[in-house]
């Protein structure tokens, strides 16, 4: 039988679409692409915010509209996040929340079996358990992913995830070890390390920095970064292992999501920006190369001019490698959905094409900083090569002799935030 996946949302949603895809594939399945016919259509959903919710149902729409005698499966974060009568009213097949993606073959399965719908999700505060979700071969051989944690006890004022995926858990260090030596040994020379909230990894007293120690005593060439990481679990233990050691990428993407006091507040954020800007140059002191990124919410809930040009001084004086810039979207049944003093969309867009802009400047400026780059070789056109340098900006190469694998280059110039190298021959 053929299906398609269509994917919603996050990376973590990206990875766990790339597990239904290989485990449906190894049962025997055909894979095909959005506008070819299908007997399974599974749209793996968001429900991030409102307007991310709405896409996921238009998404649903289209697969019925599209293939009306294919069988519809939902998974992910919207379905869990709506309530029982909200889901019958999709009228999908089978519907699975944030517990058994893991068993979406046998879901299926029995559906195609018995033929009749099913709806799988379960109350949230029930999910403990990490569910091991192993991709085994990446189509891009350099870099693979590896989720090693799930779920969120932060509670952001803005943010849904908690209610959609459930309280913090994590893959056991073993499980971890285990798939990272498989992926060395099938020939990827990157594993970026993945999940909801990747700092907060705990297996018993094994933390993120511990578990970075087991996986480089245990591999032998493979690279190891971090998704994301919270500026609370940059521990002490973290900055010294990533001097120390060549393995680990200096890049570290720090979401601030404001850098006004005040907004932070009514984001329920768990610092101050002295906090974050202390420990900023706590983590640059130690490691002089490395490259920080972030994410910044514009236009959240009675975000004043006087706190966006706070916000603004504060990123620039931060000197962040480059922002991801998100406009604020409300979600219904987070708290900040019900504070007043909503801020227009046109501000919105105003604020976020400024922080955009900053976001040039800042990229081009921390991309001079380094007169050498590592690049792992990711694809090629001809004789152009791509990838992604150790700090995570994208570099260009024309060269005439064959590349692959990680190399390190001069660069002769910076267009449009990458680095362009001329190689001769």
């Amino acid at each position: 039988m053929r299906f398609h996946i269509e994917t919603l949302g996050c990376k973590v949603n990206t990875y766990e679409s790339q597990y239904y895809a290989e485990s449906l594939k190894k049962a025997g399945y055909i894979e095909v692409g959005k506008d070819d016919p299908c007997d399974i259509c599974i749209i793996n959903t968001c429900t991030v915010t409102n307007t991310a919710a709405s896409k996921s149902r238009q998404k649903i729409h289209h697969a019925k509209k599209n293939n009306s005698n294919a069988l519809i499966v939902l998974v992910g974060c919207y379905v869990q996040f709506i309530d029982e009568k909200q889901r019958e009213a999709l009228e999908a097949d089978l519907i699975i929340g944030a517990k058994d993606k893991n068993k979406i073959v046998p879901l299926i399965d029995e559906l195609i079996h018995e033929k009749h719908k099913m709806d799988q999700v379960k109350p949230i505060d029930q999910y403990f358990d990490f569910e091991a979700m192993p991709i085994h071969c990446f189509e891009n051989m350099e870099r693979a992913f590896l989720k090693v944690q799930d779920g969120c006890n932060q509670f952001c004022s803005y943010c849904a995830i908690p209610f959609a995926r459930g309280r913090e858990r994590s893959l056991s260090s073993d499980e971890v070890i285990k798939i990272a030596k498989e992926l060395e040994e099938k020939g990827h020379q990157e594993i970026v390390l993945t999940g909801i909230h990747t700092g907060r990894y705990k297996d018993g007293d094994i933390d993120l920095a511990c578990l970075l120690k087991l996986l480089l005593e245990n591999t032998q060439n493979v690279y190891f970064r971090i998704s994301s990481i919270e500026i609370t679990e940059v521990s002490d233990e973290l900055i010294e292992l990533i001097l120390k050691e060549p393995r680990i990428c200096h890049h570290l993407h720090i979401p601030v999501q404001s850098a006004c006091n005040e907004t932070l507040q009514r984001m329920n954020r768990p610092y101050t920006i002295e906090e974050f800007k202390n420990r900023i140059s706590k983590i640059r002191s130690q490691i002089p190369d490395v490259s920080i990124s972030t994410d910044v919410i514009t236009g959240f809930v009675m975000e004043s001019d006087e706190e966006f040009e706070t916000t603004y001084q504060n990123l620039k004086e931060i000197e962040f490698s480059f922002l991801h810039v998100f406009p604020y979207s409300k979600r219904d049944g987070t708290k900040a959905a019900s504070m007043k003093g909503e801020v227009h969309g046109t501000i919105q867009k105003e604020r976020t094409s400024k922080l955009l802009e900053l976001s040039k400047e800042l990229r081009q400026k921390d991309m001079e900083r380094y007169p050498n780059i590592t690049v792992l070789i990711e694809r090629n056109e001809g004789n152009t090569y791509f990838g992604y340098t150790n700090q995570y900006h994208p570099a260009r190469i024309e060269s005439d002799t064959m590349l692959s694998g990680r190399i390190l280059t001069s660069w002769d110039t910076i267009e449009n935030g990458t680095y362009i190298v001329r190689k001769k021959a």
